[in-house]
């Protein structure tokens, strides 16, 4: 077994064990073991291998009563044919894909050796014409392909379409094909958009509904991200996107009033259907099924149970329902996984961890789509939860959204869903998480069958939570299983989420207008408080620290060297403001408040806008919420402290009204290079520094590390010639100054070669390091596994975060770290820096940085020589999730070690994870740059 098969059965063992332990959240338990253990998996890109025959020509066609077979549903085919004269039915054989159907072993025991799946039954033979039953059994023992004992989705190797054929003494007599799939609706990607067409061709034959299907990005590997709008015709697109929308985000008031009035006339709201994982398949295809509804039928009929618990049957007009909604259709938002069947994309990233930090394409597309559409409920259909799980969720809660305009009604939705996804299915129960902790708080021997605690929406990151951000009813639906029930226990949902729309959409629509009317007045309504409290579910409201309003007026963000360390990551912010919907002003002339002067052209978050709770997502320091005992995922998102730049925030009320000019695209500059210098300083300040040294180092140029601090530069700063930066001043954004005509003095830099997995293999490329996963020819290992006997030889090694220090904690005498072995206490803390190394003295003297383990360093040896200490500070914590974080105060976080030829460098916090805390990427980088020795 290689290593990369070694490292994905570990894996999944760890999942099946997180799961079946109730260690974490199902929904957790994958994302977080693959953290740990996904790293050798980045590059494993590997097709589904499958045999499909050819068709032998001028065969007679067997003829099938189904061509299709489902993996986890029994099911005999019929099938019959001509017999040639004079043959025995008893020498009849029969193959499926040209392999004996005594080969198609069923899974068993991690492994197909179990008894064949597919046989044959009564075979007669009456009047020239062989009847026989093909029977396919459940391939892998269950009608549920989620069962954690089968680790990770298997089917791919076995879907396809295969020729089922008989044969006489090896001659082939009859033939035809069968497609075996997971389940019956179950598509391939590169089956979706050839239905897409399909189905819209036949709508535009049958009924005038629009139908219009576009790529709003593409996937890491290239693939279209395909998105459907159906709607009642064209111009209820256009109403929207040109008049409502924008009314909705300017004066939103007003909107209200016409409405109510009925000046505005006829309107239409959207409802989004998403799917972002792959391997939770039935949400790709539930999606498909409705939208060829939506497409085609007159109505849908389905069953639900009433609030007072009678049954009933609904009847959804698919005409009436386009009278007042819309739909987006958004299959999946990763292709890449589709394919793969992982629940990752291409670069190993769960993209529903990414939607807040939007460091991958897919989620960057559609988080802007989600920005431009504003959709009123927002459906991302999940799996796998064997009680049925339909958000809202459980606190704590992020403090950014108006939970009184959404809570009531995401609940009512969410029955709606779950009375209509059981009643038509053979499921019996469904479950709500945030009535379930509701139920346990208000009666303490209440026991939930359900999630009563630990799912959350305290993290944007989540594809519905962001989306609620936006003043939708954002809700994560978990289904049962994987396979057919569970497909139409979504698709039935969905069904009664629009109906709960058309029901109630003047309702719904102005509540959320009124979130946008909060917002164009900067409101902190008090109402939201109830909703946000701590683990003994007291109210403690929104985290005001003393001031009446949780929303500043404004946020400054200069892009003045004199007040801004990294004007590149400013830049940066700017572009993912404006993408999320932010409205963004940029000052024309100075203005001095609160002790500073900002000069003109800095940019200005004017928090008197429709989307405030956006833009103080991710420029406010956060929550802390280390009270509680889990909480579902990473909930930080301080984009100043995690990507490295100043912001202000700004409380005196109109200061630059009247000073201030739209903002509706931003360019990051040029560099611009000194003159009349023949060498350039390059300062270690931004990501863009770290690129650059490397793509001159890759073409053969001369950079000079600095390793002493001196007047106008810091020890870790590059020096290089002139002549060699000038052809990439237009690629890279620097902080730069004439260094003089004399050969700078450090350390000649080579171009290096880095081992390393997963994550930080990620970081690294795209930070322009030559990454490889082989140890042995490269020139530093950065957390890597079984790398004993090349560190005792002397290769360097870099550790970083609680997995980082379990490599090297034998390697290094009298070293020895603190941390939880499982939890990710995550967490930005302050920490005192080293100013006379050259890893450390780019950064300030006091830096905030981020950790996801809560591990901390407690002892070292007399020959290390520490780096950073995390402060000593009461205040040292800022924000996130981590209990017991007082015990790290004052503690080691960094240092280095070199004796006995091993050559060590050692972070206790994680210096890469999810690709978000940029900032820290340069502490690896430096690190790097410091272990490899000189060039020659």
């Amino acid at each position: 077994m290689g290593t990369k098969q070694i490292v994905r059965f570990c894996l999944a063992l760890t999942i099946s064990a997180a799961m079946l332990l109730e260690i974490t959240a199902p929904h957790m338990a994958m994302a977080d073991a693959a953290q740990r253990a996904k790293s050798t998996l980045l590059n494993d890109k590997s097709e589904p291998t499958k045999t499909i025959s050819t068709q032998v020509k001028n065969t007679p066609t067997l003829k099938l009563d189904n061509h299709v077979a489902s993996m986890t549903k029994k099911r005999t085919i019929k099938a019959r044919f001509k017999l040639p004269k004079g043959t025995d039915i008893k020498k009849i054989s029969w193959t499926y894909g040209g392999k004996p159907l005594s080969e198609w072993k069923s899974y068993k025991d991690h492994d197909y050796n179990g008894a064949p799946f597919i046989t044959v039954s009564q075979v007669k033979a009456e009047n020239g014409e062989v009847t026989a039953n093909i029977n396919f059994g459940l391939t892998y023992g269950t009608e549920n392909l989620a069962e954690p004992s089968l680790q990770r989705p298997l089917y791919a190797s076995l879907m396809g379409t295969y020729e089922l054929a008989a044969a006489v003494n090896g001659k082939t007599v009859a033939q035809a094909p069968v497609k075996l799939v997971p389940y019956d609706s179950f598509r391939t990607y590169d089956e979706l958009k050839p239905e897409i067409d399909a189905i819209t061709a036949q709508a535009a034959q049958k009924n005038d509904r629009y139908i219009k299907t576009m790529s709003i990005g593409k996937s890491v590997e290239g693939r279209d991200i395909f998105m459907t709008m159906v709607a009642k015709d064209q111009a209820t697109i256009d109403k929207y996107q040109n008049v409502t929308h924008p009314a909705m985000l300017n004066d939103p008031a007003k909107l209200e009033n016409d409405i109510q009035s009925g000046a505005f006339g006829d309107y239409q709201v959207p409802i989004w259907i998403n799917n972002i994982h792959p391997n939770e398949a039935p949400g790709f295809d539930a999606i498909i099924n409705y939208f060829k509804t939506m497409a085609l039928d007159k109505n849908v009929t389905y069953k639900t149970t009433l609030s007072n618990g009678k049954s009933s049957t609904v009847t959804l007009n698919m005409d009436d329902a386009l009278e007042h909604v819309f739909f987006l259709f958004l299959y999946t938002e990763n292709p890449d996984g589709r394919v793969h069947t992982e629940r990752y994309n291409a670069e190993y990233f769960d993209l529903n961890r990414d939607n807040s930090y939007q460091t991958q394409p897919e989620t960057r597309s559609i988080t802007e789509q989600i920005a431009k559409w504003s959709p009123i409920s927002f459906l991302d259909l999940h799996g796998f939860d064997k009680n049925f799980l339909i958000e809202p969720t459980t606190p704590p809660h992020d403090p950014n959204i108006e939970y009184d305009l959404l809570m009531d009604n995401m609940v009512e939705q969410a029955k709606a869903m779950g009375e209509a996804g059981i009643a038509n299915t053979k499921y019996d129960y469904y479950h709500i998480p945030y009535e379930e902790h509701r139920k346990t708080v208000e009666n303490p021997k209440y026991v939930s069958k359900g999630t009563s605690s630990g799912w959350d929406d305290a993290s944007p990151a989540y594809t519905a939570v962001f989306a609620m951000h936006h003043g939708a009813m954002g809700h994560t639906l978990e289904t049962p299983e994987s396979n057919e029930e569970s497909t139409k226990a979504l698709y039935y949902s969905v069904a009664a989420a629009t109906d709960f729309v058309m029901q109630k959409k003047e309702k719904l629509f102005l509540n959320q207008l009124k979130v946008y009317e909060r917002g164009i007045n900067n409101i902190d309504d008090r109402s939201v408080d109830r909703y946000l409290v701590n683990a003994k579910n007291q109210v403690i409201g929104r985290p005001r620290h003393g001031n009446e309003n949780f929303f500043p007026e404004y946020y400054v963000l200069p892009i003045d060297k004199s007040l801004q360390k990294n004007p590149l990551e400013a830049y940066r912010m700017i572009e993912y403001l404006i993408r999320n919907g932010v409205t963004v002003e940029r000052s024309t002339e100075a203005v001095s408040t609160a002790g500073k002067t900002y000069p003109a052209g800095s940019f200005i978050i004017n928090m008197h806008q429709a989307k405030h709770g956006i833009a103080n997502m991710v420029l406010y320091d956060g929550i802390n919420v280390s009270d509680y005992a889990s909480v579902a995922g990473e909930i930080v998102q301080d984009f100043p402290v995690m990507r490295g730049f100043e912001r202000d925030v700004i409380r005196e009320a109109g200061v630059f009204a009247g000073k201030t000019t739209p903002v509706t695209s931003v360019s990051i500059p040029a560099t611009s290079l000194p003159n009349d210098s023949a060498y350039v300083l390059i300062r270690n300040t931004n990501n863009d520094a770290i690129k650059t040294v490397n793509e001159l180092l890759k073409s053969g140029k001369v950079v000079t590390m600095l390793s002493k601090s001196g007047t106008g530069y810091e020890a870790g700063d590059f020096a290089v010639a002139y002549d060699d930066l000038h052809p990439l001043v237009s690629k890279y954004y620097l902080d730069v100054t004439a260094f003089g005509n004399n050969k700078p003095v450090g350390k000649v830099l080579k171009p290096s070669t880095v081992a390393a997995l997963g994550e930080p293999a990620y970081v690294l490329k795209n930070l322009g390091f030559k990454v490889t996963d082989d140890q042995q020819h490269a020139d530093v290992l950065v957390n890597t596994f079984d790398s004993d006997k090349l560190v005792e030889k002397g290769k360097p090694y870099i550790a970083y975060g609680n997995m980082g220090m379990g490599n090297v904690k034998n390697w290094i005498p009298q070293f020895a770290f603190a941390g939880p072995a499982w939890e990710r206490y995550e967490g930005v803390f302050l920490a005192n820096v080293q100013q006379d190394h050259v890893i450390t003295a780019p950064y300030d003297n006091e830096e905030y940085f981020y950790t996801v383990t809560g591990s901390y360093i407690t002892k070292l040896p007399k020959a290390a020589k520490f780096l950073a200490t995390i402060s000593n500070k009461e205040n040292f914590f800022k924000a996130g999730w981590w209990p017991g974080h007082d015990a790290a105060r004052g503690k080691i976080m960094a240092f280095t070690y070199m004796e006995n030829k091993k050559n060590i460098t050692v972070f206790s916090n994680d210096l890469t994870n999810g690709a978000h805390p940029q900032h820290q990427f340069r502490l690896l980088a430096n690190s790097i740059f410091n272990a490899v020795p000189s060039k020659p």
